[in-house]
């Protein structure tokens, strides 16, 4: 078999792969836009909390 026939086949099968083996529906966001931002932001602000926290505990070692 060619290399360029073996590429059709390739493609053939890719296209004709009705049943997935893998669950992309694991992929498709559960919640609404308004709750994924939501939950984004919370966590971004924990994450600056923390920064925050940990720079003034650096600054205090500093200090010393």
């Amino acid at each position: 078999m060619t290399k360029h026939f073996k590429n059709i086949l390739r493609g053939v099968g890719s296209v004709m792969d009705i049943a997935p083996l893998t669950d992309y529906r694991r992929f498709v966001p559960k919640k609404n836009i308004q709750e994924r931002m939501h939950g984004h932001w919370a966590r971004t602000g924990r994450n600056i909390q923390l920064a925050v926290e940990r720079f003034a505990n650096e600054q205090k070692k500093i200090q010393k």
